[in-house]
């Protein structure tokens, strides 16, 4: 994708670190950013701190680690913005005894 202006992206573990660097950034670049995280007072922090740059941007309470999150993140999403176009799936712990990919439910949850 070359152009991203009025692109949608969303960013989970986006309150803070390098989520809220690449949320911040996509903000920049002109694109619609959805900041997910489960730290409610940092996101709201990183959401007004965008905003007063006049970013587009909403943040919605994630926690990765359970399914009906995710699910709300994504209508939430979608009933804002119609789409998404980036997805940075940058929250969570993991100790990376195999690769992510081979990873199952219960390793995520």
């Amino acid at each position: 994708m070359r152009v991203f202006k009025g692109k949608v992206a969303v960013v989970t573990g986006a309150a803070s670190g390098i989520g809220l660097a690449m949320a911040s950034r996509f903000a920049h670049e002109g694109m619609k950013v959805v900041l997910a995280d489960v730290e409610d007072d940092a996101l709201d922090a990183a959401v007004s701190d965008l905003k007063e740059s006049e970013y587009d941007v909403m943040g919605v309470v994630t926690d990765v680690s359970d399914a009906d999150s995710i699910r709300n993140l994504a209508r939430t999403t979608l009933e804002a913005y119609g789409g998404v176009h980036i997805l940075c799936n940058n929250a969570g712990v993991t100790a990376g005894a195999y690769p992510l990919w081979e990873a199952s439910i219960n390793d995520w949850e």
